[in-house]
C-alpha cells in the first residue's frame, strides 16, 4: 500500500487544497493520504477559524483518510519547530512513503540543494547571519540577505543558475520556506520519505481579498468571514462539502473564531503579570515584556497592542505566536523541552476514513510512536511514564479548554472535549 503524507491547517480547507489532494494521488499513486493538521491553533499565531474535528471533517470529506493531530507545542511554533513536529510525527507512523507539499517555487532539486546547504550551515553563512541578526533584522529576512550574499559571490551548491535576487525572491515567499524546513526535518531524521513538491495556484498566501479567481487564499476566507461578507463569496471558492461544514459550526455557535475574540483575555494576563514572570513565556526575549507591558496599559485591542510592540526585530506573526503561549502558559521551558530536535510523544488521530480504518492497525504495528485513540483509555500509563507526554497533553487539553471559551454559542463552551468528543469517522 502506497501511503502520502501531507501537512495543513486547513483553515478552512479551500479548492486550492483539493487540487493539492487531487495532485498528490495522481503523483504518488497513493492509495491513502495522512494529513498532519494543526489543533485549534496555528502556525502564525491565531485560532483556527473552526475547531479541528469540524476541519477534520472537511479533510476527510475531500479525500484525506487519516488525519494526525499535531500538538499544540508544534503547531503553534517557528517554521522549523512546526515543520520538525510534523514530519516526526509522519516518520513515526512507519507507513508513509512520500511527503507532498505546495511551493511557490516548484522545483524539488533546487528546493533540496537549498536545504542540504542550509544545513550544512557553513561558517560564512553563519557569519552574514549573526550580522543582519545583530543589525536587528527578524530570523527569515537575515537568513535570505545572507544567502543571496553568498549566492552573489560564489554560488550556492545546485543553485548555480540562479542568480542571487533569485535566491532571495525563493527565500521571501511562506510555503517556499516552509518547504525548505520540511526538507531539513527529513534529511536531519535521515527519513526515507520521498518529498515531492506541487507549484502554488491561485491567490497568494497573504492574499486578504476574494477575488474572481476560484482559488482564495485560506486568509482571504478567514478575512472575508471577519468583515461578515461569506455567505455569498465563500461558497464559490470552497468545495461543497466542506462550506456546508463551515456553515454548520457557524449556525451551531462554534465558528468563526479570530484572534480578537481573546483579547481581554490576553490584555488581562498581560497587566496582571509580573514582567519578571512574563519574560519567561516562550518567545519573549531582550526585555520585550517591558514594552508588552507599556502597551498593554494603553490598550484594549488586539490590533493597537501588535501596533505598538511590532518593530523590524518582531513580526507581527512572531508577536501574536507569543500571545498564544502566553494564553496557555508555554513557558521557555516548555520550548526547550519541545524544540525542533525533539520528538513527540504519542500519534492522535483526530478520524479517519475506511481506507484509513484499514490502515490503522499497520501504523499500531509500525509506529515508533504510541498510538493514542482514545485518551481516556490509552495516555494514563504515558503520563504517569513521561513528564514530556504529561505536559505536552496537558498543553492540548488547556488549549481545547481555552479555545472553546470563544465560541459564539455559551451552551457549547465546556471543557474537557479532547476527553468527549468523539473521532471523526466517515462511512
Amino acid at each position: 500500500m502506497q501511503v502520502a503524507g501531507v501537512i495543513a491547517e486547513y483553515n478552512p480547507f479551500h479548492k486550492g487544497h483539493g487540487y493539492h489532494l487531487k495532485i498528490t494521488r495522481r503523483l504518488t499513486g497513493a492509495d491513502c493520504i495522512i494529513s498532519v493538521l494543526s489543533g485549534n491553533f496555528t502556525q502564525r499565531g491565531e485560532p483556527a477559524i473552526a475547531n479541528k474535528w469540524a476541519r477534520t471533517r472537511m479533510a476527510l470529506a475531500e479525500g484525506v483518510d487519516i488525519v494526525l493531530e499535531l500538538p499544540v507545542v508544534y503547531a503553534t511554533q517557528h517554521a522549523q519547530g512546526f515543520a520538525s513536529g510534523a514530519v516526526q510525527l509522519l516518520a513515526a507512523t512507519g507507513v508513509v512513503d512520500y511527503l507532498v507539499f505546495g511551493s511557490e517555487h516548484g522545483k524539488i532539486s533546487e528546493l533540496e540543494g537549498l536545504a542540504h546547504f542550509l544545513l550544512g550551515e557553513g561558517r560564512d553563512y553563519q557569519r552574514k547571519l549573526r550580522t543582519y541578526l545583530n543589525s536587528g533584522l527578524p530570523f527569515p529576512a537575515a537568513r535570505a540577505n545572507s544567502l543571496m550574499d553568498i549566492q552573489r559571490r560564489g554560488g550556492i551548491p545546485g543553485l548555480e543558475h540562479l542568480s542571487s535576487q533569485q535566491v532571495y525572491s525563493l527565500l521571501r515567499h511562506p510555503n517556499n520556506i516552509l518547504a525548505l524546513e520540511y526538507l531539513q526535518a527529513l534529511l536531519r531524521s535521515q527519513s526515507n520519505i520521498r518529498p515531492i513538491t506541487i507549484p502554488r495556484l491561485g491567490a497568494g498566501y497573504h492574499e486578504e481579498n476574494i477575488g474572481k479567481t476560484m482559488l482564495a487564499s485560506a486568509r482571504a476566507i478567514r478575512s472575508a468571514l471577519q468583515a461578515h461578507d461569506w455567505r455569498v463569496k465563500l461558497p464559490r471558492v470552497m468545495p461543497q462539502k466542506p462550506w456546508g461544514i463551515l456553515q454548520g459550526e457557524i449556525d451551531a455557535g462554534r465558528a468563526p473564531i479570530f484572534l480578537n475574540s481573546y483579547q481581554a483575555q490576553i490584555i488581562n494576563l498581560i497587566r496582571r503579570t509580573p514582567s519578571s514572570a512574563l519574560g519567561q513565556i516562550a518567545g519573549i526575549r531582550e526585555g520585550l515584556e517591558n514594552r508588552l507591558k507599556r502597551a498593554a496599559n494603553s490598550c484594549g485591542t488586539i490590533e493597537c497592542l501588535l501596533a505598538k510592540v511590532k518593530t523590524k526585530r518582531y513580526t507581527q506573526a512572531h508577536l501574536q505566536r507569543l500571545l498564544i503561549h502566553l494564553l496557555l502558559n508555554m513557558t521557555r521551558e516548555d520550548a526547550k523541552d519541545f524544540s525542533p530536535q525533539s520528538k513527540p510523544c504519542y500519534l492522535r488521530p483526530l478520524g479517519f476514513s475506511p481506507h484509513g480504518r484499514q490502515l490503522l492497525p499497520a501504523i499500531k504495528k509500525k509506529a515508533s510512536l504510541p498510538l493514542v485513540t482514545r485518551p481516556a483509555r490509552h495516555l494514563g500509563a504515558l503520563i504517569c511514564n513521561s513528564k514530556r507526554a504529561a505536559r505536552m497533553w496537558e498543553l492540548e487539553t488547556l488549549a481545547t479548554d481555552l479555545y472553546v471559551l470563544a465560541y459564539p454559542s455559551h451552551g457549547e463552551r465546556k471543557g474537557g472535549q479532547d476527553y468527549t468528543h468523539p473521532m471523526v469517522i466517515i462511512e
